[in-house]
């Protein structure tokens, strides 16, 4: 990890920092100045009757959650994390931790904004069981975490913690995509809005995961922790990026 490779990153942290910054304060603008708020609904269904008998659940409305609000928090973390890499209590442990290929503080982020954004697809998708979505949450920062356990490996070497974190990752993605094809079933379709945050944010994921597969094999472009880094850093960007457009202009506008 050389001066100018350093220099160079912590260059791409400010810029994407200063970026997601910007659009937390334009996404906030828009919820003050929105009459109504966009909010989704959190509930539980309590089964009544004896174990074996149909009868019609008990669904209590626990809370809702603020659309506008829940993207502004995600933006503004992902952004003070960009911030606080530069800083001189972490930017020595930042570098010391690339120069052997690890970064514990990016996966930090990434099961954040990856649980925090499954969980708010998962609800513009119609899913609004807070068991179901706990458990969507807390699996994908759960696959996250399997590609911290990824970089303790040699490069080069096995790949058996990505594919079981791939694997385990998949799933929210999957339970998202059944409510959303069987609605369309029902003749409910999700509105266009709906299925383009879909499926942009599944892309966004799927090239953060092809980021790790390359880095860990370890060729041409990839062969360097700092493009590695770079490019993870950016495309996380564009993820938040693309919740936070699609939402501004979907529906706070």
């Amino acid at each position: 990890m050389t001066d100018a490779r350093f220099t160079r990153l912590r260059a791409v942290n400010l810029v994407c920092g200063l970026l997601l910054l910007a659009e937390a304060v334009l996404v906030s603008v828009a919820v003050l100045a929105r009459k109504t708020p966009v909010l989704l609904p959190v509930t539980a269904g309590f089964p009544g009757g004896p174990v074996g008998f149909a009868a019609e659940a008990q669904v209590v409305d626990l809370a809702a959650v603020n659309l506008g609000v829940a993207v502004v928090i995600l933006l503004a973390f992902s952004a003070l994390v960009r911030f606080a890499v530069l800083t001189p209590a972490l930017a020595d442990r930042y570098r010391r931790g690339l120069s052997t290929a690890r970064n514990p503080i990016r996966w930090v982020e990434y099961s954040q904004v990856s649980a925090i954004t499954v969980f708010l697809v998962a609800q513009l998708n119609g899913l609004t069981e807070v068991g179901t979505l706990v458990a969507l949450y807390a699996i994908t920062a759960g696959a996250t975490l399997f590609l911290a356990l990824q970089e303790r490996a040699p490069a080069g070497g096995s790949l058996r913690p990505f594919v079981f974190g791939a694997m385990v990752g998949i799933v929210p993605w999957g339970i998202v995509a059944f409510y959303q094809i069987g609605a369309g079933v029902l003749g409910d379709v999700p509105e266009p809005f709906v299925r383009t945050v879909t499926l942009s944010l599944l892309a966004a994921a799927a090239l953060v995961w092809t980021n790790v597969w390359l880095g860990r094999r370890g060729r041409d472009r990839w062969a360097h922790p700092h493009r590695v880094e770079i490019t993870q850093i950016c495309l996380v960007t564009l993820g938040t990026t693309l919740l936070a457009g699609q939402v501004l202009w979907g529906t706070l506008l």
